[in-house]
């Protein structure tokens, strides 16, 4: 049996190379012959076809068990699909994954980074990779278990007005959680840093991320960053390149500044006594943004580092982590 579909045109040339290697041939070992050439002939395409139907990418997890507040590596390979397929779009639930050129600098290699919000669900998870060939939607996945983070609680003294805002500072609130909303829903899609991150300061980590905090005897929240031992003045460094999308005094978090770094990072520095940049500005890795302080709900000078990755915040120390695998390679 032929394999393949043939066009018309071609089926009407067919009796004429039957005829042709009659001739050449004798009798109906003429006519065998001619048949497993014609066969021979197309056999090749449809095998063509089932190799490209049968191509994947290659998707590599930077681990196969994280926590709550982790950040996921994903890389992921194309060069196994055809040329004509354009990127894969990645995502977990309902976390849309921003892709990037792998920093190997090997063509149609991409990476994207996960963020394992502290609610997360623990148990089974995939990252579900799609991509379209032609009028069809193929799709792969990679699984992974999510687990619950340790994290302990802290009773913490401060200025009753940041436990119980008045309705005029309820509004404020509003206002700049609507603000930051729209800033991490807007970021770049494109990777403005290169290199590894960098903590912001060199003091001791003296707040660690998760931490259920008690404010004047009242449960408030996890802790969504980590803080740092710091003096009032001393510099605050961008941990990476970006841009400044946001530079202000915040009720909470007082003097304030968040860097839009591409590809769905972002990193925010809170307390400060004072702010360096302006909304707008470019900064690169190790820039002055600010001067440690204790503004906003603080019991004293320090830092507030904050990351966040597709909107969902993330522990900043494992995400340098993460961050130094994939400049690695």
């Amino acid at each position: 049996m032929v394999s393949g579909t043939m066009n018309t045109g071609a089926s009407k040339r067919i009796p004429g190379v039957l005829r042709r290697c009659a001739e050449f041939f004798s009798g109906a070992p003429a006519l065998a012959c001619c048949g497993l050439l014609i066969t021979g002939l197309w056999v090749q395409p449809a095998g063509a076809q089932r190799a490209a139907a049968e191509a994947m990418p290659k998707v590599t997890l930077s681990a196969t068990t994280v926590e709550t507040g982790d950040t996921l590596l994903v890389r992921i390979d194309c060069r196994q699909l055809p040329s004509t397929v354009r990127d894969p779009v990645v995502s977990l639930g309902e976390q849309a994954i921003p892709l990037f050129a792998h920093p190997g600098d090997v063509k149609r290699v991409y990476a994207g980074l996960v963020g394992i919000a502290l609610t997360a669900r623990p148990g089974p998870a995939e990252v579900r990779v799609a991509w379209q060939e032609g009028p069809h939607t193929r799709s792969t996945t990679s699984a992974f278990v999510i687990r619950d983070g340790v994290y302990g609680e802290e009773t913490l003294r401060v200025d009753p007005r940041h436990v119980s805002p008045s309705p005029v500072e309820l509004e404020r609130i509003r206002r700049e959680q609507a603000e930051l909303k729209m800033i991490y829903a807007s970021g770049s899609p494109l990777r403005l840093w290169r290199g590894a991150f960098r903590v912001p300061v060199p003091g001791e980590m003296n707040g660690p991320f998760g931490t259920r905090r008690v404010f004047n005897g009242e449960l408030q929240s996890q802790h969504n960053g980590v803080d740092f031992r710091a003096q009032t003045g001393d510099p605050v460094h961008a941990a990476a390149a970006g841009t400044v999308r946001l530079a202000k005094d915040l009720f909470y978090s007082g003097n304030a500044v968040v860097l839009d770094h591409g590809a769905g990072v972002f990193t925010s520095y809170s307390h400060l006594s004072r702010m360096e940049v302006r909304a707008g500005q470019r900064v690169e890795k190790g820039m002055v943004v600010g001067l440690a302080g204790a503004t906003g709900r603080a019991t004293g000078p320090h830092l507030h580092w904050g990351v966040k990755v597709n909107s969902v915040n993330v522990n900043p120390l494992s995400f340098i982590r993460v961050m130094d695998l994939l400049d690695g390679g």
